[in-house]
C-alpha cells in the first residue's frame, strides 16, 4: 500500500498527483483537498500556471544593477524593542510548592478537578498529576491555571551568587572552582 508523500498516511486507491509550491507530489485525497489550488480540492494543477506570489523562502527579487553591492541602511537596521517593566517569561521559574498552591486555590474557588481541567483545557489525569506534584505544568497550562484560579505560579529567576575564592586574594571564582571533575574508575585504581 502506498503512502502519501505529504502526511505519510496509507492511501486507499491510487492517490492524486498535485503540484504544491512547484513540487509535484502523490498525495492522499485529504491532502489533495487541503493543498490543491482548484476549487473542490481534488485534481491536478496544470504545470503551466505560475504562482501568483513568490514563496517566502525565496525572498524579494533583486532589482539592483550588477555591480552595486547591498549595504544595510541605518534606518532599516532592527533595533530591539524596549522591554516593559517586570521580568520576562524566560526569566521566570515555577514555584516549588506549585502543587499545594493549585490545590488550595481550586478548593477555595469550590471547583472540582474536572471543572478546572475543562476550563484550562487539560485532561483530568494531567491536572491530578500536577496537583499531586508528579508533573510540572507546561507554559500554556500555567497561564490557564493562573487565570482561572487568580494565583501566581511563577517567580523571577534569581541570579546564582558565586562565592569568591579566599585562597587567591579575591580574584573571583575560576572555572576550576565551579566544575567538578569526574574521573574514570580505571584511572582511580592505578
Amino acid at each position: 500500500m502506498r503512502s502519501c508523500e505529504l502526511c505519510g498516511r496509507n492511501m486507499k486507491g491510487q492517490g492524486r498527483n498535485v503540484t504544491i509550491e512547484g513540487a509535484e507530489m502523490l498525495v492522499c485525497s485529504q491532502c489533495a483537498a487541503k493543498f490543491s489550488p482548484q476549487s473542490g480540492g481534488a485534481g491536478r494543477k496544470s504545470a503551466t500556471s505560475a504562482p501568483t506570489q513568490r514563496p517566502s523562502w525565496i525572498g524579494r527579487p533583486d532589482t539592483r544593477p550588477a555591480g552595486v553591492s547591498r549595504s544595510p541602511s541605518p534606518s532599516r537596521a532592527r533595533k530591539p524593542k524596549p522591554r516593559r517593566g517586570g521580568p520576562h517569561l524566560d526569566e521566570m521559574v515555577l514555584i516549588e510548592e506549585y502543587a499545594v498552591v493549585i490545590r488550595t486555590a481550586r478548593q477555595k474557588k469550590k471547583m472540582s478537578q474536572e471543572e478546572l481541567a475543562q476550563r484550562v483545557g487539560e485532561r483530568i489525569s494531567t491536572l491530578q498529576s500536577i496537583e499531586a506534584g508528579r508533573l510540572k505544568p507546561t507554559g500554556k497550562t500555567i497561564r490557564g491555571l493562573e487565570r482561572e484560579l487568580e494565583i501566581s505560579l511563577l517567580e523571577p529567576l534569581a541570579p546564582v551568587p558565586i562565592k569568591p575564592s579566599r585562597e587567591r586574594g579575591g580574584s573571583g571564582a575560576t572555572l576550576g572552582d565551579i566544575v567538578k571533575v569526574k574521573r574514570k574508575k580505571a584511572q582511580k585504581s592505578e
